[in-house]
């Protein structure tokens, strides 16, 4: 991609209609997210929800001013994306040995290390997850907790197809972020956890 076209994209991102910008995104970047998502365990529809969250995080960066070009849109992509997919990785990591324990009957020896799921700011979190609403709380829940497909919670939901249940996942996140924002406790104890290694 050349400065200019990465410069013109920027500028478009700033624009209340951003569906043109959107797009080129997809079609520049799309493809090759997913070969680094699929080469490092993940799979297409793994991809489409790392590649669609990078998105709206380059979005926020570029509306908020914390991004201005220094780095090539393709660079600041495929971190977001790897760190990203390293966070799934470790959540999935951590369900699944939740789950062996449980089945071997050790759940009640089992630690998390995490300092992220102490008891204070899964309290906080869950009272933030009712106040977002019940829908949103059941499909974030589903997503990042239960780890169920798009696919599952569109049969579950029964969206008109996975691209407005993405949507709706989208706006759910971004409630639940103004919320989290909005408490200065729970957002002081979250900085200070160190997500990625």
């Amino acid at each position: 991609m050349t400065a200019a076209i990465q410069q013109s994209i920027l500028l478009e991102l700033m624009q209340p209609n951003i569906e043109e910008p959107v797009r080129q995104l997809y079609d520049l970047y799309f493809e090759s997210i997913v070969i680094q998502i699929c080469k490092n365990g993940g799979n297409s529809e793994d991809a489409a929800d790392i590649f669609q969250d990078a998105v709206l995080l380059l979005i926020e960066k570029v509306k908020t001013g914390q991004f201005r070009g220094d780095s090539s849109i393709k660079t600041f992509l495929s971190g977001i994306a790897r760190n990203l997919w390293l966070f799934e990785l470790r959540t999935r990591g951590r369900r699944k040995n939740r789950e062996v324990l449980y089945m071997n009957g050790e759940d009640k020896e089992m630690e998390i290390p995490d300092a992220f799921f102490n008891k204070q700011n899964n309290t906080d979190l869950l009272k933030l997850l009712n106040e977002i609403g019940d829908t949103c709380k059941k499909i974030l829940t589903g997503f990042y907790y239960e780890d169920k497909s798009m696919k599952e919670l569109l049969i579950a939901f029964d969206y008109e197809n996975e691209q407005v249940l993405r949507n709706k996942k989208s706006r759910c996140m971004k409630k639940l972020k103004e919320l989290i924002e909005n408490n200065t406790i729970l957002l002081q104890n979250l900085k200070s956890i160190p997500i990625y290694e």
